[in-house]
């Protein structure tokens, strides 16, 4: 039997700090510990606390269906308001940081930021989040059910990239991209143009469309577990790329860049203190006009579109607001 000294468990519960990942314990300890204290011990301390921890409630946010989102108040205007707060912040702080998406950030910053999503909130982030904030973004895309652009479409887009040329390939593929659920849709037209915005400035983070669309094929497309799983993943990354590089001829650029990102009583981020903290978790993305097809919102969207409008226009009126939405232009 394993006996514990009175002054290991103090020495343990000052030096060590756990906590739970579904299941990973992650253990950090001072390098004199191991000096004064078998890591038999240590080790067998650790996953003794496995019981003692609290099984983490189910996230409302990442692993969710996008409709769940919706039914639960977590999406405006067709969006998830946890992916237009990173897309934001990451439009703001993250276009210059070099290897963004391909850094992951601290584990425990990576934690804290989903937890504040789960629970309905915006996590207060500054530069030094950057990295940690791109992996959560990751995260909701990879643990999104069905994945971003389901498998049906997904079969059919591969083939239509395989069988026709680059001439008869962008009316193809608009064509069934315009079939995917409107929510889906809608996530892909925002995260698109925002990763082409990145790639506008390889230059300073080195991650070209080539390079993103490695870290984001297997992610837009949840490739299923089989024998051709390899292959067909090699295909979803070519296939990213070459809708980076065609965006204008396949999607609308239908929601504006983060600087046109307003929230709904136009609170505004601290340029001193350089976080990206909204004092109201509810976000509001103005549709830019365009002259291709309309942003898929629903009948709930619109409605709420209106209502915007008509406070919008009823507040100019008494001289207490006035917004003007802002076309973005298509990043050459």
């Amino acid at each position: 039997m394993l006996t514990v000294s009175k002054e290991f468990n103090v020495c343990v519960w000052r030096n060590v700090i756990h906590f739970m990942f579904k299941g990973t314990l992650i253990v950090t300890y001072n390098s004199h510990l191991l000096d004064s204290c078998m890591s038999t011990h240590l080790l067998v301390f650790s996953f003794l606390t496995l019981f003692l921890v609290q099984e983490e409630a189910p996230s409302k946010v990442f692993g969710v269906p996008l409709s769940h989102l919706r039914k639960t108040g977590l999406m405006r205007q067709g969006l998830p308001l946890a992916l237009t707060h990173l897309v934001g912040f990451l439009e703001k702080h993250g276009l210059s940081t070099c290897g963004l998406f391909r850094v992951g950030g601290t584990v425990l910053r990576q934690y804290e930021l989903r937890k504040c999503f789960d629970r309905g909130g915006f996590p207060k982030m500054n530069v030094e989040d950057v990295h940690s904030s791109a992996y959560v973004l990751k995260h909701f895309l990879r643990t999104l059910p069905g994945g971003l652009i389901p498998e049906p479409f997904m079969i059919e887009l591969l083939k239509v990239f395989k069988m026709f040329r680059l001439s008869k390939r962008h009316k193809a593929v608009k064509k069934i991209l315009d079939t995917i659920p409107e929510e889906n849709y809608n996530i892909l037209c925002l995260l698109t143009f925002f990763l082409s915005r990145v790639a506008a400035a390889s230059h300073a983070n080195r991650m070209t469309t080539t390079n993103l669309s490695i870290e984001f094929g297997p992610i837009i497309f949840h490739v299923p577990q089989g024998p051709t799983k390899l292959e067909e993943e090699e295909m979803c990354i070519s296939f990213t790329e070459y809708m980076l590089d065609n965006l204008r001829h396949l999607l609308p650029n239908i929601y504006p860049q983060a600087s046109a990102i307003n929230t709904a009583e136009g609170d505004a981020v601290s340029e001193a203190e350089e976080d990206f903290t909204p004092k109201k978790c509810v976000q509001q993305v103005l549709l830019a006009e365009t002259s291709s097809k309309p942003a898929k919102i629903g009948r709930l969207g619109r409605l709420r579109r209106r209502f915007l409008h008509f406070w919008q226009k009823f507040g100019s009126r008494n001289g207490r607001c006035k917004v003007e939405p802002s076309g973005a232009g298509d990043v050459q």
